[in-house]
């Protein structure tokens, strides 16, 4: 879900941008910015950021309030790494933002809930299919593309779904009711997405891919 559009209260953004502005900070300084201008993320990035906010601007809604698109926060994480891909999500919500003309007030808000909880939760998968199992390429890009791309819409849509319940007046039971299972039905969508694009990319150009290790999943 999309919270860009809602009219949030004051203290709902406030905290956002409180918790949102130093976790952008510390995601740009773990990037290393002179060894991506010198490695092949260079060229995916920009075109990644692109990619995701021409995705985001094919967008559905139903009043009051409830917006949806799909993400690819998941897929940008996992071409980029986490950190790059907070970077990038708060450049796709600025960009988005403007184009859509949302209330700049909703950015910190609309990137912890598109771009945050997805590349968290993704981590999460990737972390654990490390440690739990095989180090195979189909693992990768079933379990972790996949699957963990599906999962993080979900984590993303429940997390915008608890801000439209307490940001207004819609019902719990209608948000995690009909809308829950309109977001699950476009996590499939997600999750195919992801998968496929991350399979051609570990296929052909694996260094576009840094989650991806050739010596580890192609031994």
């Amino acid at each position: 879900m999309d919270p860009s559009l809602l009219v949030l209260p004051a203290g709902a953004t406030l905290a956002a941008w409180t918790f949102a502005v130093p976790l952008l900070a510390l995601a740009i300084s773990r990037v290393r910015w002179r060894e991506l201008a010198a490695g092949p993320v260079a060229r995916v990035w920009p075109a990644a950021l692109a990619a995701l906010v021409a995705l985001w601007s094919l967008r559905g809604s139903v009043e009051p309030g409830f917006a949806f698109h799909l993400s690819g926060s998941a897929a940008l994480a996992l071409m980029t790494g986490p950190a790059l891909a907070l970077a990038g999500g708060a450049v796709v919500v600025a960009l988005a933002s403007a184009l859509a003309g949302a209330p700049w007030a909703n950015a910190a808000a609309t990137w912890l809930v598109v771009v945050v909880v997805p590349v968290a939760t993704l981590g999460a998968v990737l972390r654990a299919a490390e440690r739990r199992l095989p180090a195979h390429f189909l693992v990768y890009v079933f379990v972790v593309a996949f699957f963990g791309a599906g999962l993080a819409y979900v984590a993303a849509g429940a997390a915008g779904l608890s801000l439209l319940v307490a940001a207004t007046d819609v019902p719990a039971a209608l948000a995690f009711g009909e809308y829950l299972i309109l977001l699950v039905t476009l996590a499939f969508g997600e999750a195919m997405l992801t998968g496929m694009a991350l399979a051609l990319a570990v296929v052909y150009r694996p260094a576009w891919v840094a989650t991806f290790d050739p010596a580890r999943y192609l031994r």
